[in-house]
């Protein structure tokens, strides 16, 4: 199953309005990863629009921060290989109505 490019290219556009110019001409790299696209600034990751299930969003957030967002509605702890994967979350298609929230975030 691909990404979706369309919400791809909804987060390029976020992307392009909250970072600082040359970070996202310079700084900002696309990457395929775990199946999906990742968006990656300075080599870490910040967001990957994924393949393992419909358009799926995991957000890199934190550990730190973990519990206090996972309440939100559409935000999901990310599992990998059915273990948590502490530090990010998923983000459903409700989750993804606040995108530009979660991109600060991240």
């Amino acid at each position: 199953m691909a990404y979706s490019q369309s919400l791809a290219q909804q987060i390029r556009k976020i992307l392009a309005l909250k970072l600082p110019p040359q970070i996202f001409e310079e700084e900002l790299e696309e990457k395929k990863l775990f199946g999906g696209l990742a968006f990656m600034i300075r080599g870490k990751m910040v967001l990957t629009v994924s393949s393992r299930k419909d358009e799926l969003v995991m957000v890199r957030i934190g550990k730190e921060i973990e519990k206090q967002v996972l309440p939100r509605t559409g935000a999901h702890t990310t599992l990998m290989r059915g273990r948590p994967y502490h530090g990010y979350i998923d983000l459903d298609i409700e989750g993804q109505k606040e995108l530009p929230y979660w991109i600060d975030l991240a």
